[in-house]
């Protein structure tokens, strides 16, 4: 019985792809995971930017990984990951308290209008800064908010009132894009530049919006 168990457990230890490594999403829109490779599949899930994911085998899917979904395999394109974390390239601020508000017809402090999925308020940062909100995505801050908030708090522009009372109080992580002068300009440190003349220190924060990638 014992040596059956044995030859069991070996059976099921061959069967399973060998680790291939880590990546992690670079995708600000986060990316999809397929039941198969192609754009045609289903999507299980869209997971975040700076999620590791965890390579299932070395086998050739043309431009697709087929990675580990929980205790299955699934398919992400290859094209939106990267071996580190794009996270580390960014300024971790701390677990901040984030809220939301809707339009109220006026324009935003720093004379702006709002956007949803871009705008929010932030008393402790200067107008123009990038930061990412876990699980929200990249921001950038274009309005005030009440003092007696503080320092560690977003309010995030949604623009629907309904929205605002359904997100209610939640805490999430949060971090400064992170710039570095390269050629006179601002270059984003995983390779991609807006090539906007920035501050002349060898860190900023870049008052640019930069571009939207799709996911896949």
């Amino acid at each position: 019985m014992k040596k059956i168990m044995i030859i069991i457990a070996a059976m099921l230890f061959i069967s399973k792809p060998a680790l291939a490594g880590t990546k992690y999403v670079n995708s600000e829109n986060g990316l999809c995971v397929r039941a198969q490779p192609g754009t045609g599949a289903e999507i299980l899930e869209v997971i975040p930017f700076g999620t590791a994911v965890v390579q299932a085998d070395d086998g050739e899917y043309g431009d697709w990984y087929m990675i580990w979904h929980g205790r299955e395999t699934a398919y992400v394109c290859k094209k939106y990951l990267q071996d580190t974390n794009p996270l580390a390239d960014f300024t971790y601020m701390g677990n901040w308290r984030i809220t939301a508000y809707a339009y109220t017809g006026s324009a935003c402090a720093n004379g702006n209008y709002p956007q949803t999925g871009y705008t929010i308020a932030c008393n402790s940062l200067p107008f123009g800064t990038r930061v990412y909100i876990q699980g929200v995505g990249f921001r950038t801050v274009e309005d005030r908010g009440p003092t007696w908030l503080g320092d560690e708090w977003c309010d995030l522009y949604l623009g629907d009132t309904a929205e605002c009372i359904q997100w209610g109080n939640q805490y999430r992580d949060v971090w400064i894009v992170k710039w570095r002068m390269e050629n006179n300009g601002c270059a984003y440190h995983n390779g991609y530049s807006d090539g906007a003349i920035c501050c002349h220190s060898l860190f900023c924060h870049c008052f640019i919006r930069r571009p939207e990638r799709d996911r896949v």
